[in-house]
């Protein structure tokens, strides 16, 4: 055992964990009980103890005990003891022992362990990209299952490498956002107490007790080690420089990563805030969705780490909206199932939906940004959406009763995979008409990773625990569904051409600027006066390209009626006339300019069915 001194406390005596310094490494641990704590040191790589250091007592008799030592941290893990049990930090910076993804754990209280972690990488002039929410395309992803599959087309499988392998694709989507599932350490497998074990009616159980065996939690929510990194996540054996090589990347081509949390209700509020305030310093992260109880989001909401970085959560209490309109923080958004549910019922054909539909695509408030989406990791991907009626979970061995049951989704005619034409040609439309609902509404849209090639998990609505080819987005669709792929790519740069569908503020339905025609209005049958009535289920959207500092119009008719409809052109000024660019009933969606469509002097135009299309007016 090498020599180990201590050394006099400095100003961060009252950080917790294992902090790596020039001079010595700061120990910090709040005890459970009154017994004083233990620190054990390992050598590295293994369950041997070496040494066992009693913390000095607190000098003010509370629970939160502290020291510094000087030795060699690279050659040793740590643990604390308090009496017989042994604790891993909390506050580690790196957890060891959990290095392969599904390898089941030791059995022994030293199984898991702290690691030390230095700081020292070079950032060179890495710097924030700063996308504002009305410009950013998000990206959302799990990046073991983002390229584990053969046809991933990447060399390092599963990895923070192999997704920033990805990022000339990404970028050739348009994309300048990624929000990532936990990458934080966390327990995959979770003990599960096998049935014939449990309680019937007493505190007694029904049979002896069995060995447990074990339940995959692939996706990572729920308790975790939240200051490490996820080391099987990793190619090499260095994940700390590793994701921040894939963050710097990811900045050098204007892309910003947003981490997901996912806090228990018996996380305290400090510890959540030095924990962001650590990603954000140590692996300059650009923002951090988060869920956690009511309380917590708002007192986030205040920190000053949300004026530079960006806090998304399900959402927020009126007088947060209301206090952050006022201080005028554009970094705060609200991320929940509202948009997808409404817009959804309207895609399936759904009576009753013009209304709440019509205040979504519109939404974007001074106080509280939205980020909108058609699919999330939890329920259905864009291909499911469009091929299932129910959840198809029994793979997860729950008797299909986890997931939700209610998906808002429609089969197009047949129950799952399908190869008649007719129904393969429908589905391609409704996913064209889903991506033209997001990513023309104001706010920030969403993207599931694989959606746009038709990635399926084959009607499984939860596969939090399958990590196999369910789960892994497959990328053999890139070549079968290329033309939806290529729709995207024109979709996402036709909403970056276009100011008016990414506004700063939100859309008023008002001639606040004189003009002659409002920001925003709705039309069906008759121009100027929208039909919302329950049984209608086709809406026609003007946009006035003056009020985002643009010349002409955008008219948006969506028609997701099983009929054909019929839209009234609204009157254009003098010299202006009515040109279609883009019509989902067509293989080649987006027309090019020479082939548009001239609608001169027409009052009414008809729309086919289950189509949205958009006229330029110019």
């Amino acid at each position: 055992m090498q020599k180990i001194t201590f050394k006099r406390m400095d100003d961060r005596s009252t950080d917790l964990g294992a902090v790596v310094e020039r001079n010595g490494v700061h120990f910090g641990y709040c005890a459970s009980g009154t017994e004083l704590p233990v620190l054990l040191l390992y050598k590295k790589g293994t369950e041997e103890i070496a040494e066992e250091i009693p913390f000095p007592p607190s000098p003010l008799g509370d629970r939160s005990h502290f020291m510094k030592l000087v030795f060699d941290s690279s050659q040793y893990e740590y643990n604390f003891r308090e009496g017989e049990r042994v604790v891993t930090d909390p506050y580690a910076r790196r957890i060891c022992g959990r290095e392969i993804f599904g390898k089941e754990p030791s059995a022994s209280p030293h199984g898991i362990r702290g690691g030390f972690v230095k700081s020292r990488y070079d950032w060179g002039a890495d710097r924030l990209p700063g996308v504002s929410r009305e410009d950013a395309v998000m990206y959302h992803l799990h990046v073991r299952s983002f390229t584990m599959q053969k046809n991933s087309g990447v060399r390092k499988k599963g990895t923070f490498a192999g997704l920033m392998e990805k990022i000339p694709y990404l970028k050739e989507l348009g994309i300048n956002q990624v929000k990532l599932m936990p990458v934080y350490d966390f327990p995959e497998l979770m003990p599960k107490i096998p049935e014939h074990t449990k309680t019937q009616g007493t505190h007694r159980p029904a049979k002896a007790a069995q060995p447990a065996t074990y339940k995959l939690n692939l996706w990572g929510y729920g308790e975790g080690f939240y200051f490490a990194l996820k080391s099987s996540y990793a190619y090499g054996k260095d994940p700390e420089r590793e994701f921040k090589d894939m963050v710097k990347a990811f900045h050098a081509n204007g892309i910003e990563v947003i981490l997901e949390f996912c806090f228990q209700e018996s996380s305290d509020i400090s510890m959540i805030t030095q924990c962001l305030s650590y990603w954000a310093q140590e692996y300059h992260i650009d923002g951090f969705s988060v869920i956690a109880r009511e309380s917590v989001i708002c007192e986030l909401a205040r920190l000053p780490l949300f004026q530079t970085r960006k806090l998304i959560c399900n959402w927020y209490p009126d007088h947060i909206k209301e206090w952050n309109e006022k201080e005028g923080h554009a970094l705060l958004s609200e991320s929940n199932d509202g948009f997808m549910n409404d817009c959804r019922r309207l895609l399936k054909g759904d009576e009753s939906v013009l209304q709440p539909f019509s205040s979504r695509i519109r939404c974007n408030p001074a106080g509280c940004g939205c980020i909108n989406y058609m699919t999330d990791h939890d329920g259905f991907t864009l291909m499911d959406l469009v091929s299932y009626d129910s959840k198809h979970n029994l793979d997860n061995g729950e008797q299909n009763r986890d997931g939700t049951d209610y998906n808002y989704s429609w089969n197009c005619g047949v129950e799952g995979a399908s190869k008649r034409k007719e129904i393969r040609t429908l589905r391609m439309r409704q996913r064209k008409n889903a991506y033209a609902m997001l990513l023309f509404s104001q706010g920030t849209p969403m993207l599931l990773a694989g959606d746009e090639f038709g990635n399926s998990q084959n009607g499984n609505n939860n596969p939090y625990c399958q990590d196999n080819e369910v789960s892994w987005v497959d990328w053999s669709g890139r070549k079968r569904d290329s033309e939806l792929t290529e729709f995207v790519k024109q979709a996402v740069a036709y909403r970056k051409t276009h100011k008016v569908l990414r506004q700063k503020r939100q859309l008023q339905g008002t001639d606040y600027l004189s003009t002659g025609y409002p920001d925003l209005s709705f039309h069906g049958n008759r121009a100027w006066y929208g039909d919302f009535d329950h049984i209608r289920r086709h809406i026609g959207c003007m946009y006035a390209g003056e009020y985002a500092g643009e010349k002409g119009f955008l008219y948006i008719a969506y028609n997701l009626h099983w009929n054909k409809q019929e839209f009234a052109l609204p009157l254009l000024p003098k010299g202006e006339a009515w040109y279609k660019v883009m019509d989902t009933s067509l293989k080649e969606s987006f027309v090019p300019e020479d082939k548009q469509e001239h609608l001169s002097g027409e009052k009414f135009f008809t729309v086919p069915p289950r189509t949205v299309v958009i006229l330029e007016g110019r």
